[in-house]
């Protein structure tokens, strides 16, 4: 058969092929040719840049067009058949109706299917047969194993286990997983999207999304990639409605850290921070412990654990609210002792941070004094009033008497701080009223205007412009050591 065109292909190698055989199928070929096509006696020679899989994929397209339409079909050679008719604008069904059989694939026919259409991905984008593909691999994986076996706590824990079953079962997960490493972020979307169209288990899309986030950040990627990875692991944890929550917490951490560092947007920040506010409980104070970025002044970035506390506060109800309430509460007394050091926490945003949680999440209010005493030590220059106000934010009732005692003693807290505190303690044990009185008697120059208000509570100590009473109260020069912590 006469051969009178000459394909470079890619640059790879040369073909010589009839013309004829490849225009009568091929509309792109009758197109470069015009209507003489057939007609035209002289040799030619076309050169291909980006020919679909290179020298194999024309070479496929080439036997397939010289067996008149027809030509053996494998998993192996679908995908590129497919590609490579799409590029010469051939028509043909045959790849089309082999793909109603996908479903009986093996796993590692359907990954080197998954491989091609990602690298042919122009081609096979306005067809169905990615679409196909990508069920059959969701349904290969939701059959795979039991959705316990795919939770986030066995895939990031010790593989190690008492049954020997269950360890199996765990790393056939984990070798699921890794085989579908190789997806970019726009194929790893399609896959994602089709996981939850489908309904799969939560657990399975969170392992999927932890192990993906790993390897992917491990690698040398652009700022613009990285920030491509996180929005589809964002929208996918959204998108779960509330399955979240398999989700490890410290990688939710790890997400919001990377919008911060990559100065993601406001949208994307806000939907990182709804995750993790509603699950304040679950963090350390290390998780806490993120510095301001951009302009903000100060160490920390105190306005993004309030919102975090406003989250928390807003969505969690139900029986076990008090318990975590109560957890947060202390994770906060530790993040205030922490940041009550910083020279630059204005003292309405350390009161404000204070006071951002209801007086029952603590049960105890010693640390609490004791940070108060910390900002005090490191803000020598507030007001007299600017204390007052800090100092409204402690329970008098949940103090223990060595920290009322101390309150009373020490220089850094108001005077009327002070006196409070002799009135919890004497109201507490009368026999202590007459000690106070003898061993902390007032010099007879030293007169003190106090507030006494109504009740134990001291949380409005900030109004006191009426009801004063003297009280003659010795304030001691020495500065003790503060009680131990509260636990």
């Amino acid at each position: 058969m006469l051969s009178d065109l000459q394909v470079d292909v890619n640059g790879q190698e040369s073909f010589s092929v009839s013309k004829k055989i490849l225009a009568s199928l091929s509309g792109k070929l009758r197109k470069m040719f015009g209507k003489s096509a057939t007609n035209i006696t002289e040799s030619l020679k076309l050169i291909f840049q980006d020919f679909p899989g290179g020298a194999e994929g024309f070479e496929l397209i080439v036997r397939f067009c010289y067996n008149g339409g027809r030509i053996d079909i494998t998993p192996c050679n679908v995908v590129l058949l497919h590609s490579a008719a799409r590029y010469l604008e051939i028509k043909e069904d045959q790849t089309t109706k082999y793909f109603q059989i996908v479903h009986f694939w093996t796993w590692s026919e359907l990954l080197h299917c998954l491989r091609q259409c990602q690298e042919f991905s122009s081609l096979v984008k306005s067809s169905t047969i990615v679409e196909e593909i990508l069920n059959a691999v969701v349904e290969k994986i939701s059959m795979s194993r039991s959705p316990f076996d795919f939770s986030c706590s066995d895939y990031s824990g010790d593989v190690s286990t008492n049954s020997s079953s269950r360890s199996s079962s765990f790393l056939h997960t984990a070798n699921l997983l890794g085989d579908l490493e190789f997806l970019n972020t726009e194929f790893f979307d399609k896959v994602l999207s089709t996981m939850i169209s489908e309904k799969l288990d939560h657990g399975v899309v969170c392992s999927l999304l932890v192990h993906y986030q790993k390897v992917r950040f491990v690698g040398l990627l652009a700022a613009d990639e990285r920030c491509r990875i996180v929005e589809v692991v964002i929208t996918c944890l959204s998108s779960l409605n509330g399955g979240f929550r398999v989700f490890p917490f410290r990688n939710l951490c790890d997400i919001l850290r990377a919008c911060l560092t990559l100065k993601m947007g406001r949208f994307w920040l806000r939907r990182v921070e709804r995750m993790i506010g509603s699950r304040l409980d679950e963090a350390t104070l290390d998780d806490l412990m993120i510095p301001c970025h951009g302009r903000k002044v100060g160490a920390y970035d105190v306005s993004l654990i309030m919102r975090f506390l406003k989250v928390f506060l807003g969505e969690c109800r139900g029986e076990m609210f008090v318990p975590r309430l109560k957890r947060v509460g202390f994770l906060m007394d530790l993040y205030l002792a922490e940041v009550a050091p910083d020279p630059h926490l204005r003292p309405s945003k350390f009161l404000a941070l204070a006071l951002a949680l209801p007086d029952s999440a603590r049960h105890c209010c010693d640390t609490l004094s004791q940070v108060v005493h910390l900002y005090f030590k490191v803000h020598r220059f507030m007001s007299e009033e600017e204390k007052i106000r800090i100092c409204s934010i402690l329970n008098y009732g949940k103090l223990s008497s060595e920290s009322l005692l101390y309150l009373a003693k020490n220089a850094e807290f108001p005077a009327c701080v002070g006196a409070a505190a002799l009135q919890i303690l004497a109201k507490d044990d009368k026999s202590l009223e007459f000690r106070l009185d003898y061993s902390l008697a007032a010099d007879e120059d030293e007169h003190i205007l106090v507030h006494l208000p109504e009740g134990i509570e001291c949380r409005k100590m900030q109004n006191f412009s009426s009801d004063f009473a003297k009280i003659n109260v010795r304030r001691p020069k020495s500065d003790k050591s503060l009680p131990m912590l509260c636990s």
